[in-house]
């Protein structure tokens, strides 16, 4: 349960740095804020969100 938890920490600092990053800034047609809220839900369903973000990823970068 731990690792289950510190994994999802780990994705949620990954995410959050990325989106303060200034390439991705600009490729963004919004800026996101992140809460607490947004944290903890990231935090425990991080499988889901992580298949959310590959998918979107590799959607943007391939324009597919």
């Amino acid at each position: 349960m731990i690792t289950y938890i510190l994994i999802g920490i780990a994705f949620m600092f990954c995410i959050e740095h990325l989106l303060s990053k200034e390439q991705i800034q600009q490729q963004l047609t919004y800026s996101p804020n992140i809460g607490w809220t947004e944290r903890i839900i990231g935090i425990l369903f991080w499988p889901i969100c992580l298949g959310i973000f590959l998918y979107n990823f590799f959607k943007t970068m391939f324009k597919l």
